[in-house]
């Protein structure tokens, strides 16, 4: 894939139907070489037995906050971020080839830098659902509104453990104002037709940071793994005025040039 057409990795017709539809998936991305790894170092971090991790970089489940819940609290966990910076394991993770290359055709650009990484755990049973949001709504401050995320599966993503859904196409509406959320998420279904994105463990879904997605509850006995990984062009602007965006870590270099001015 990819050769002969200017292109890292994907295809052209796997360009376009990202530009078309705001995200794409590839099943079979990474191995079990590239996804053990960040499952082990996870559990780690998660069980509280990784030192060099501050503890701000570990969020329990609401649900399960005040116990009653599993005896580990590594199943109890619903999201570990910002390792990148601390963490060996996961900045290998970060810059895995098979990843950045996706992602550099997507951009279409090779000069790179992190905006910041996630593992989302989704508990058994209590891995609460995510409402239907646009992810540069969060992330304000870094223009252009065209960062990248790549979603790769640790355990098999389905509709009962609490998949990703995509509204395909919304991320061409731009920034939607929170007054007109309502109007766009009642024309979801019949016009937008929300696209449950099942896949299996190393799969890789990439979506754009405007394209509308959510996820519903995990009502299974088993968690659902995903490390997010949320790159943007290090040409990017950082809007200092923006004082309510996320405190996110020092945006690290995955590829090619950093400039003045710039993130």
């Amino acid at each position: 894939m990819g050769q002969g057409n200017g292109l890292r990795t994907l295809s052209r017709q796997q360009v376009e139907q990202f530009r078309r539809d705001g995200f794409l998936v590839v099943d079979d991305l990474l191995d079990e070489a590239d996804v053990e790894p960040v499952k082990a170092r996870a559990e780690r971090i998660a069980a509280g037995d990784a030192p060099h991790v501050p503890d701000d970089c570990v969020q329990i489940e609401p649900a399960l906050q005040a116990g009653g819940g599993p005896s580990s609290r590594a199943l109890a966990v619903r999201k570990l971020y910002k390792l990148a910076q601390v963490d060996d394991v996961m900045l290998a993770h970060v810059r895995n080839p098979k990843l950045v290359d996706a992602v550099a055709d997507l951009l279409g650009a090779d000069d790179i830098k992190l905006y910041l990484d996630q593992i989302l755990m989704k508990p058994a049973f209590h891995g609460s659902a995510q409402a239907w949001h646009q992810d540069s709504a969060s992330w304000r401050d870094i223009f252009p509104m065209d960062l990248v995320t790549a979603w790769c599966a640790l355990d098999d993503a389905t509709i009962a453990n609490g998949c990703l859904w995509m509204a395909p196409g919304t991320h061409r509406w731009g920034m939607i104002p929170s007054h007109l959320r309502p109007w766009v998420e009642s024309r979801l279904v019949g016009e937008f037709e929300p696209v449950p994105v099942e896949i299996p463990a190393g799969g890789v879904s990439f979506h754009h940071s405007l394209v509308l997605h959510a996820s519903r509850p995990n009502t299974t006995p088993h968690r659902r793994r995903g490390a997010a990984v949320h790159y943007m062009r290090a040409a990017s602007i950082k809007d200092a005025a923006v004082t309510d965006a996320p405190k996110v870590p020092p945006f690290v270099q995955i590829r090619g040039r950093s400039f003045p001015g710039c993130v």
